[in-house]
């Protein structure tokens, strides 16, 4: 058997920093704080993943649970990038209203994600999908008010270019920006 091929039994080197509207990550993985069945699982799964940029569902999240306790209280916002996201929302004024909420409330606790939206307007409740016009909508306003957008949307070169002249962010982001179709250009 003859090995072809250089490399080395030493550690492989570090993957580049992902660097997202300025900011510098060593972990790729961005997370999400919906879906656990309490703060304590999602706080635990959050610091077992090395992640250091999390999302929140400002529209569907509730900021109180049940039993009175606060999502905020579950999250080391000197830690993490809260990456606050308009999921459920179904129209580009909802998304934009979300989006200053979110701004508003992450300015205060002096997070820096407080400039950041990953946005979503959808356009059907069944499929998920995005809608196209509303997003593109969304992200024109957003972009004018300072905001870093990152899009959720389809893999439509001709969209994903009209949003990237609106604005939004080009870098892939754990598959929030149609980079592929962006980087085509």
């Amino acid at each position: 058997m003859t090995l072809v091929g250089g490399g080395s039994a030493e550690t492989p080197p570090a993957d580049k920093p992902l660097v997202i509207a300025g900011f510098k990550f060593r972990s790729r993985l961005i997370t999400g704080t919906g879906k656990y069945t309490n703060y304590e699982l999602m706080r635990d799964s959050l610091d077992a993943s090395g992640c250091e940029v999390t999302t929140v569902a400002v529209r569907r999240e509730r900021l109180v649970d049940k039993q009175g306790r606060n999502i905020l209280d579950f999250l080391d916002l000197k830690r993490y990038t809260v990456l606050p996201n308009t999921a459920g929302c179904f129209s580009a004024e909802d998304a934009i209203r979300h989006a200053r909420l979110a701004r508003e409330l992450l300015s205060n606790l002096g997070n820096p994600g407080a400039k950041w939206v990953k946005l979503e307007c959808l356009g059907d409740a069944k499929t998920l999908l995005p809608d196209p016009i509303d997003t593109l909508k969304a992200t024109e306003q957003l972009v004018k008010e300072g905001f870093q957008v990152l899009v959720y949307t389809t893999d439509d070169p001709i969209l994903a270019l009209k949003l990237k002249k609106a604005g939004a962010d080009q870098r892939d982001a754990g598959g929030v920006v149609p980079s592929a179709a962006v980087k085509a250009s």
